[in-house]
C-alpha cells in the first residue's frame, strides 16, 4: 500500500508541490485547444456546399442535386418491418416525384432513412401497471440528405447534412409499422416538395 499522497507516476514518493495544480491547467489547455481547433473548423469555407450549412432555406441544400442513393437503417430492430420493402417504398416514392433526383445505388448525394422506434408498455409509459395494457411503438422517424463537401485542408471530401426532416410514431404497437410507412410517405412527399423549390430556383 502506498502512503497518503504518493502516485505510481512518482514511484512512490510524494509528488512535487505544485503537480496538481500543473495537472490541473493542463488538462484546462487541452479542452482549450480542442474548443479552438472546433472553432477554427467551423470557420474554413465548405467547397461546393449548398448554403444551408452557412444558415438559408432548407431547400436550398437540394439545389444541383441529379442523382441519390438510398439507405434505410431500422435500429432497434422493428419484427414487423422488412428493411428491403421499406428501402423499395423510398425508392418508388422518389421516383413518384416530377421532378425527381434519379436512383442511383453508386451516389455520394445519400438519402438516409432512419426509424428509431421501440416498444413501451403503458405501464413504463405512465408509472404504474394497467390490467389493459397494451405496448406503443414510439419514436423518430428521420430523413435525411447527406452531401460531399470539400474541406480546405482536408484530402478527402466529407459527408455533410444539407437536408433533414423528421416525424414522431407513437401509435398503438400493432399498428406501428403501419405507422412507419405512413410516415415514411410524409417524409418523401416533404423531400420533393422541397426538391422541387429548390429546382425552380
Amino acid at each position: 500500500m502506498r502512503p497518503r499522497g504518493c502516485c505510481a507516476r512518482t514511484g512512490g514518493r510524494p509528488a512535487p508541490a505544485g503537480a496538481a495544480t500543473r495537472f490541473v491547467v493542463s488538462a484546462a489547455r487541452r479542452r482549450a485547444a480542442a474548443l479552438v481547433a472546433i472553432l477554427c473548423l467551423a470557420s474554413i469555407p465548405l467547397v461546393g456546399l449548398p448554403t444551408l450549412v452557412l444558415g438559408g432555406e432548407r431547400w436550398e441544400g437540394l439545389q444541383g442535386l441529379p442523382r441519390v442513393a438510398v439507405d434505410v437503417t431500422v435500429s432497434p430492430n422493428h419484427p414487423d418491418l422488412v428493411l428491403e420493402d421499406v428501402r423499395r417504398r423510398v425508392e418508388d416514392g422518389v421516383r413518384r416525384g416530377q421532378p425527381a433526383p434519379v436512383i442511383e445505388t453508386g451516389s455520394a448525394e445519400r438519402l438516409h432513412l432512419t426509424v428509431g422506434v421501440r416498444a413501451y408498455s403503458s405501464s413504463e409509459l405512465r408509472g404504474f401497471y394497467l390490467p389493459l395494457s397494451q405496448a406503443y411503438g414510439i419514436g423518430p422517424v428521420r430523413l435525411v440528405l447527406e452531401r460531399p463537401a470539400q474541406v480546405s485542408g482536408l484530402g478527402a471530401p466529407i459527408a455533410v447534412q444539407v437536408w433533414h426532416a423528421e416525424r414522431q410514431a407513437k401509435a398503438a404497437w400493432r399498428h406501428s409499422a403501419a405507422e412507419i410507412l405512413e410516415l415514411t410517405d410524409e417524409l418523401i412527399a416533404a423531400f420533393l416538395l422541397d426538391y422541387q423549390r429548390a429546382q425552380a430556383k
